[in-house]
């Protein structure tokens, strides 16, 4: 019998992220299907037919899929990355109150806003949560290069490439994107101490029963590496062993002695203020930075998982 195929465990792109797999397939099917029986005018935030025409379901619909195919290819081209990596350093479980906290409050915003100007129309899609999503982005990510290009006399970072991307989405429909774009910011800042407290259990119980589609197993390639890891640690151990044993008897090669390890620098006082500048505490920075040998990104996360 042939041996399976295995699989590379990079393919696996949403691993550790099944909450925000499911909105990323369920915004493509629900669009693919609002298309198809044309109903995409059902899912605006219209607030006129909202509270005149007691059309209540506009207000937990209006965010589930864009309106058009290109805000649809941006729409999940830029929060996809940030949905991924936040889910895995929050905890779904985390991320997922995270979300609900800042769809209801982002909501009660939008009422207000768009009873009172009631001439910008709300477009479909779920731009609170990209706002939100980016205001962690904004808020938790460090700037690794603070030059990383130049235009127009003005030095930009890495991050302006995300910011830029986002834009894309955000800015497509005018006020009628940005506005809602803007209070799901807001609402992501001020929800971000909100996620500790989860959500009843009864909600968690009926995600994991019908999320299971989107929960992606381990590849095996992962075990049969960490397999042959411990077998080649095994191995070299029996070696070390048996050289041992020659070299008692006067015969074998000697043993190769590894060189010491350069000591790590101490941690740059730049690094230390761009994230105490995040509202960590500066000995915990330190701290983190020593750990993860003055990687900036890597202590960033190791202080957000702490």
């Amino acid at each position: 019998m042939s041996q399976p195929q295995l699989q590379n465990p990079r393919a696996v792109y949403f691993m550790g992220a099944p909450v925000s797999k499911a909105i990323v397939i369920m915004t493509g099917a629900i669009f693919v299907a609002a298309e198809v029986w044309d109903f995409h005018d059902a899912l605006v935030f219209d607030t006129s037919k909202i509270f005149d025409q007691a059309q209540f379901h506009r207000i937990f619909l209006s965010n589930l899929t864009y309106a058009s195919t290109g805000e649809l290819i941006f729409g999940l081209l830029a929060p996809a990355p940030l949905l991924r990596r936040f889910e895995r350093e929050m905890g779904s479980r985390k991320f997922a109150a995270f979300l609900t906290y800042v769809s209801i409050l982002c909501t009660i915003f939008e009422l207000f806003y768009f009873q009172i100007f009631f001439e910008t129309e709300r477009y479909s899609g779920p731009y609170p949560q990209l706002g939100a999503v980016l205001s962690l982005y904004h808020r938790f990510t460090p700037r690794m290069h603070p030059k990383f290009f130049g235009l127009l006399g003005y030095d930009f970072s890495e991050k302006s490439l995300v910011y830029g991307l986002c834009a894309q989405v955000i800015l497509n429909g005018g006020l009628s994107t940005f506005i809602p774009s803007l209070l799901g910011f807001l609402s992501g800042w001020i929800c971000v101490g909100w996620c500790e407290t989860e959500l009843p259990e009864v909600v968690y119980s009926v995600g994991e029963m019908l999320g299971k589609p989107f929960v992606d197993e381990a590849p095996t390639v992962t075990m049969a590496r960490a397999v042959r890891r411990s077998g080649a640690r095994g191995t070299g151990r029996r070696r070390q062993g048996g050289v041992g044993a020659d070299e008692r008897r006067g015969g074998g090669m000697p043993p190769v002695v590894q060189p010491p390890r350069p000591p790590v620098p101490p941690p740059p006082e730049e690094a230390i203020e761009q994230l105490a500048a995040m509202g960590f505490d500066r000995e915990a920075v330190i701290r983190a930075l020593r750990e993860t040998e003055n990687n900036l990104e890597a202590a960033a996360n190791r202080l957000l998982t702490s």
